[in-house]
């Protein structure tokens, strides 16, 4: 049974075939949006993917512009907005929407890899090293949009989890040395990386400092990849903002990239071994005894 395609990717989709439509009927924006009943605005919005449009625009387009009973059925498939999981709807308005439209295109995932140069992936973080990253990170936020964030990050890895996809995590070795929420938090989180290391749909590699200059080293990004014929989509984070790319030059430019940062990073079995001195650097530097962590066998 396929799946609805991911938000961005099925507005997309519908956006390409409502322009085609209006190219093939010989009419401009505005006249298509007078033909249809509706404001200019209101068709470029739906042109322009910006939006998800109204089950009666959408019959419109198809009674007005002539479409075919296939193109018909494509797009009332295609204007039908994906429901929320359960465990979303509280969280809408609480939560930026792009990461909303995030974590829509996160749960329609076959496969991720994910590139982080000085922070733990999100699907790997403990719920400390999240809630301490947040309230350092989003110094603007509320205390309920922050504890959102942490609530549905961590509804985000138990769902991912569940759907048993697999994870191919790439990490540069500062986010192992970052001592977000403090040394305790530190240890617990590295420990979880050791437990993830070990599961059979997640693969981790870290790249050393050793090895220099690599590719990408200032921003993280990962590469989302669905079925049915859906194309991947990259997201990219960048401190003016998150953007979707789905072009395919820049699904070219990323799927090398990460090649590279694959090729750069140490073996999983070798990032294992890094992870295991830094936590045991960890415990020479304490300055109090405290809970130790559980080095793993390498």
């Amino acid at each position: 049974m396929s799946k609805p395609a991911p938000r961005t990717v099925r507005l997309k989709r519908l956006a390409a075939l409502v322009e085609r439509l209006r190219k093939r009927a010989g009419l401009t924006q505005a006249e298509a949006a007078e033909l249809i009943g509706v404001n200019r605005t209101t068709w470029i919005a739906m042109e322009g993917a910006k939006s998800s449009p109204h089950r009666g625009n959408v019959l419109s387009v198809i009674e007005k512009l002539g479409a075919s009973d296939d193109e018909a059925q494509e797009l009332l498939a295609l204007a039908v907005k994906p429901r929320d999981p359960a465990w979303m709807r509280p969280l809408r308005g609480r939560i930026p929407d792009r990461y909303g439209e995030y974590i829509d295109l996160e749960s329609g995932a076959l496969s991720i890899k994910s590139w982080e140069p000085s922070l733990i992936p999100g699907l790997l973080q403990t719920e400390r090293y999240t809630r301490a990253h947040a309230y350092s990170g989003l110094p603007e936020s509320s205390e309920e949009q922050i504890e959102a964030r942490v609530t549905a990050r961590m509804r985000r890895q138990a769902a991912f989890v569940e759907r048993g996809a697999p994870l191919w995590a790439v990490i540069g070795e500062a986010a192992l040395h970052y001592q977000v929420g403090g040394r305790d938090v530190q240890r617990e989180q590295l420990a979880r990386l050791l437990d993830a290391s070990d599961e059979p749909n997640t693969t981790l590699q870290v790249i050393p400092f050793s090895v220099g200059a690599h590719p990408s080293m200032m921003a993280s990004f990962a590469v989302l990849s669905f079925g049915d014929g859906d194309p991947p989509v990259v997201y990219v984070e960048t401190p003016g903002g998150d953007l979707f790319l789905e072009e395919p030059d820049d699904l070219n430019t990323f799927r090398g990239i990460y090649g590279h940062l694959q090729a750069t990073a140490l073996s999983p079995a070798d990032t294992r071994g890094l992870i295991n001195q830094t936590i045991r650097d960890i415990e020479r530097r304490a300055v109090r005894n405290g809970p130790r962590v559980a080095v793993a066998q390498e």
